[in-house]
């Protein structure tokens, strides 16, 4: 190996956020170098993220993996519901009703519905598309140890964990992808402001037999409660043998070393004869934190490293990947010279509000499982106990319903206020964690239509601008000219159905390559350079 590699990007971190990153930049065509501290891809069993949100298919989608992705999630006869009981084979306290992957349907306005697929089946999938593709060099087994910047690049000195031999990779950017505890992130300065909201014990486990009273079966998660909250949260990750718990509490207290959670295993089963294997402790901090700065100067974060959120509604891998899909036609504009000098600068704007709102969705979520609700007869045999069970059950399934049907915050956010959006002065919608209502308006998501020829409206975004038009009687010449005078990349596409003219509401629509609307009206602007030198991120 040279003494140093030359490479436009570098990726730093192979976990879902940055193989997504790598996926999209090979879909671009554009060569960049991942490197990862471990030896491979899921070398071991992560107890983390299993839910992928409607927006994240439909990127997945676009990489040519959604497909794949069916074949090794979750099973997809199993059903999605959350039972809420004091124990596996205790009272039945009540349920969240989710449907089975093969009994739910499409929603009407996206060509994807939300996927299971537990991390570590995920991970391979994700790493062998961007090897396939063949555009992305992965260096496994190799540490990001500091990095400098100038006006040209980053010069990043990396570390060869096996051999502990030191060489550098000069790129044009570096995208940060490693996590809460981001080095680069901290070598940059930019605090991590928010809270810590618990410490918890994860332990991923194999019960081959493992059975329960009728009335719980069928769950994909058990929130375990007793007298005063959820204490336990029992989860089935591969919807056969491999299950998680976990529990929260003091770091002291659950110290990893010390603390033997085997009694927990046989209290949230709620018995002593069922065999189990404990294959993996892992401990963590539940926390709602984001970088005060998502950009600073060549060096950009994204996933975890940008924020971090209570999994309570499964959105923090999907969050990150909603990153991916902001970042990554603005590093191509960068790199390919049409994008504006100050165009990433955008993308703090645009994204850390939406990380912001998305964990503190998260938080309200967990804060309905500890709050102290005083159930002090939900153990009683008799009817007092009946009719506690009844109403702390109401409670759950009306308290986490944002938790469970959240389809407002995966396709629902909004850029508001972006520098490289031009409003058009309609309302927005609103912002409800499980309701989406689809609209063009300038910096929501351009809507989900099913063309004449089968593809969806999402299918035509992605490589450059797409103006929609609506009305072809309109001369869009001299915005084509105007676009071909600065590089950016500009296709028209004539849309005839007057249902699909009737969502978008305006006959003309510039959709920008993440498939977010940057601009809409009935005729084209009096200046239309100014037009694209302002979703270009040329007037920053």
């Amino acid at each position: 190996m040279t003494d140093q590699i030359t490479t436009p990007i570098l990726i730093v971190g192979g976990g879902p956020v940055g193989l997504s990153l790598a996926l999209d930049l090979g879909w671009r065509g554009i060569k960049h170098t991942l490197i990862e501290r471990d030896s491979g891809t899921a070398v071991v069993m992560l107890a983390k993220a299993n839910g992928l949100d409607e927006r994240t298919m439909e990127m997945y989608r676009r990489w040519g993996v959604s497909d794949r992705l069916k074949e090794v999630g979750f099973p997809a006869d199993h059903p999605g519901d959350t039972v809420y009981a004091t124990s596996l084979n205790g009272y039945y306290i009540g349920r969240s009703i989710l449907a089975s992957m093969n009994e739910s349907k499409t929603p009407a306005f996206t060509p994807q519905k939300a996927q299971r697929a537990p991390q570590y089946e995920l991970d391979p999938v994700l790493a062998n598309a961007v090897k396939t593709r063949g555009l992305t060099d992965i260096l496994y087994g190799t540490e990001f140890d500091r990095f400098e910047q100038d006006e040209d690049g980053v010069t990043v000195k990396v570390i060869d964990v096996k051999t502990q031999r030191s060489f550098t990779i000069r790129c044009k950017y570096l995208v940060a992808c490693d996590g809460a505890g981001s080095k680069a992130r901290q070598l940059l300065g930019i605090s991590f402001e928010g809270k810590q909201l618990d410490f918890s014990l994860s332990a991923m486990i194999r019960i081959p037999n493992l059975k329960m009273t009728p009335a719980n079966m069928g769950g994909e998660r058990y929130l375990l409660i007793n007298e005063s909250s959820v204490w336990c949260v029992f989860t089935s990750v591969d919807g056969r043998e491999i299950w998680r718990i976990t529990v929260h509490g003091s770091q002291d207290r659950l110290d990893v070393d010390r603390y033997d959670i085997t009694a927990d295993i046989k209290r949230a089963i709620g018995s002593d004869d069922v065999p189990f294997e404990i294959l993996r402790l892992i401990p963590w901090r539940r926390s709602q934190c984001s970088a005060a700065k998502y950009e600073a100067g060549r060096v950009v974060l994204a996933g975890d490293s940008a924020h971090t959120m209570s999994p309570t509604g499964g959105h923090g891998l999907n969050t990150g990947v909603g990153d991916v899909s902001d970042l990554s036609w603005m590093l191509q504009a960068s790199l390919d010279g049409w994008g504006g000098k100050n165009l990433l600068k955008a993308y703090e704007q645009e994204r850390r509000p939406v990380g912001i709102r998305n964990a503190a969705s998260c938080t309200r979520n967990y804060a309905a499982w500890v709050q102290d609700g005083k159930y002090t007869d939900v153990f009683d045999p008799g009817p007092k106990g009946d009719a506690c069970r009844k109403k702390v059950g109401d409670h759950f399934v009306n308290a986490l319903k944002d938790e469970w049907y959240s389809v407002g915050i995966a396709l629902g956010y909004r850029y508001e206020n972006s520098p490289v959006i031009v409003p058009d002065g309609s309302p927005p919608t609103p912002d409800s964690p499980i309701e989406y209502i689809p609209t063009a308006r300038p910096g929501h998501r351009a809507p989900h239509a099913w063309l004449s020829d089968g593809r969806s409206t999402i299918d035509l975004f992605g490589h450059g601008f797409v103006l929609l038009r609506f009305a072809h009687d309109l001369d869009v010449s001299t915005l084509e000219n105007a676009a071909r005078s600065l590089g950016v990349p500009l296709m028209t596409y004539d849309v005839e159905d007057p249902k699909i003219a009737s969502l978008y509401e305006r006959k003309l629509v510039l959709v920008r390559p993440d498939g977010f609307v940057a601009w809409r009206a009935d005729k084209l602007p009096a200046d239309n350079l100014e037009l694209l030198n302002t979703v270009r991120g040329a007037k920053i």
